[in-house]
């Protein structure tokens, strides 16, 4: 019918906070049980305004009150009535709102966009959090074995694995407290989750480069190291934050994208008076022999390549013993 209308409350920010339809006419509005429409606001009067409907549509008298009433911030006395339309914006008391009624044009539906569509919380199937977090375990153990001469001691293999589980959870679970700050959602499966496979990852490419970098003597590979490692952690506050903040994902990503840039810069910064800037040229532990892949190099070559770092090294010496006169001096 022509009289169909809704009064919506609004935000500070003009978006519809509350809605009310309007059942009969005329309309109450106040703060007494008594009102049609009872708004919890202290500067209103029992019975504030009355609301009704006219030939040339909704018209708003104020009742006898102390604040009286604006209408598009004109003020109206106490007594006073003036036309609402759908366009106007009424403040009672310090509670603002807006009329549409029936014979308002609607505007057309609003095709959602995708970051307004419902975020899925976790469809990983239930066995896949158990076996991630066994094969990363076996891994660190294998990882952790292969750093020693063999015959470690039960501590040390199982301070090895125990203490990067406990971190691993302490992690999942800081994250976790945080979604169900602003989501109302303790995911602590979808954190841990993340964190076992980015470093599940990252595992498998520490331990890949050298392989690679020994197997084909490509020992500028091992530059990619510190590389990857800020990849990946840029990669793993992402995927934390998007769970926590789902909507803005893109601005997370390039926000986190730009501090991971920055911090390569600053490492890069840090080393320029070293003898590399990203990684080592050489390999610090060498892999088995069986996994060479390409001819080894005679020796006198290796030793030639090796006089480009003695002008480095003796820079870099200079400088240290310039360092410590200088601290001698001091003392």
């Amino acid at each position: 019918m022509d009289h169909a209308a809704v009064i919506e409350i609004l935000d500070r920010e003009g978006h519809c906070r509350e809605i009310h339809k309007v059942r009969q006419w005329p309309l109450t509005i106040g703060r007494a049980p008594s009102a049609d429409l009872v708004l919890s606001d202290p500067h209103l009067a029992g019975a504030h305004a009355r609301l009704h409907w006219a030939d040339e549509g909704a018209r708003l008298e104020l009742l006898d009150s102390r604040n009286g009433g604006w209408v598009d911030g004109q003020r109206l006395a106490p007594g006073a009535t003036a036309n609402w339309t759908s366009a106007s914006t009424v403040q009672l008391g310090s509670t603002r709102l807006r009329l549409r009624t029936a014979l308002d044009p609607l505007p057309e539906e609003r095709p959602l966009t995708r970051s307004e569509e419902p975020q899925r919380r976790d469809a990983r199937p239930a066995w896949a959090l158990p076996v991630m977090l066994a094969v990363w375990l076996l891994l660190l153990w294998l990882t952790n074995w292969s750093l020693t001469d063999g015959t470690p001691s039960w501590v040390d293999t199982v301070s090895g694995v125990l203490v990067p589980l406990g971190l691993a959870l302490a992690w999942a679970a800081a994250w976790a407290l945080v979604t169900q700050v602003f989501r109302h959602w303790f995911a602590f499966g979808a954190h841990l989750w993340r964190a076992l496979v980015v470093s599940l990852v990252l595992q498998v490419v520490d331990v890949a480069l050298p392989l690679l970098a020994y197997a084909f003597s490509w020992s500028r590979l091992m530059a990619l190291e510190p590389l990857t490692l800020s990849i990946g952690g840029a990669v793993l506050l992402w995927w934390h934050a998007s769970v926590v903040w789902p909507r803005p994902r893109r601005r997370l990503a390039v926000a986190i994208g730009a501090l991971a840039v920055v911090g390569l810069a600053l490492t890069v910064g840090r080393r320029t008076e070293q003898q590399y800037w990203l990684g080592p040229s050489y390999l610090s532990a060498l892999p088995p022999p069986a996994v060479r892949m390409v001819s080894p190099k005679p020796v006198d070559s290796f030793v030639e390549s090796l006089e480009r770092l003695e002008a480095p090294l003796q820079q870099q010496a200079r400088k240290r013993n310039d360092q410590e006169q200088l601290s001698g001096d001091d003392e």
